[in-house]
């Protein structure tokens, strides 16, 4: 049954709809936004924010530099997010019980916000500024007991080896882009809605 009045552009909040957790772990509609690059630090030793009331929406670890991660941060073009600088304490996950520096994310425009785009920068800020301490985490991990967890997140390892050799994360975008845009095309005739 079609919606009326509803457009492509409208976030979740357009809906004046109650918002329901599809996972214990996705308890607003802007965590849903963030999902897509957040959920990419499960398969690491930084932690997404699980243990929390906001899980997706903060990220940390107790090695965690604020200031030398904002600052190398600044090289990319993260258009639609504040980054504010926060201490939490997962009660469980990744560092249950321990102090973590890291931050809440705000996202001040959802349609400019690239939230996969967002995590890339975010994993290849950290592998460069904690270099010594940031890890990729071991299997298994969903059932999967020979593959690294973040090359099953991302779908293969080319991803993760690009980071780890310092891509430009725009180059990575630009190889995907015309898959990409072929889907897009392909799709028209099955949305319904503009």
């Amino acid at each position: 049954v079609p919606m009326q009045g509803w457009k492509r552009s409208c976030l979740f909040s357009a809906t004046r709809l109650p918002w329901v957790f599809p996972s214990p772990n996705m308890p607003t509609w802007e965590t849903a936004i963030l999902y897509p690059g957040m959920v990419l630090f499960e398969g690491t030793n930084v932690s997404e924010g699980r243990g929390t009331t906001l899980p997706f929406q903060l990220f940390g670890a107790p090695f965690l530099s604020q200031s030398e991660l904002l600052s190398y941060l600044a090289k990319f073009n993260l258009e639609g997010v504040v980054l504010r600088p926060v201490l939490f304490e997962p009660a469980f996950d990744k560092w249950q019980g321990e102090t973590c520096c890291g931050f809440q994310i705000h996202v001040t425009d959802a349609l400019k916000f690239r939230p996969y785009y967002f995590g890339l920068a975010l994993l290849q800020s950290l592998l460069e500024v904690h270099r010594e301490q940031f890890r990729w985490l071991p299997p298994p991990y969903e059932y999967e007991y020979e593959k690294l967890p973040i090359d099953i997140i991302l779908g293969d390892a080319a991803v993760r080896e690009a980071l780890e050799r310092g891509a430009e994360i725009d180059g990575l975008e630009a190889g995907w882009q015309e898959n990409l845009d072929s889907y897009q095309a392909a799709r028209l005739s099955c949305l319904l809605y503009e």
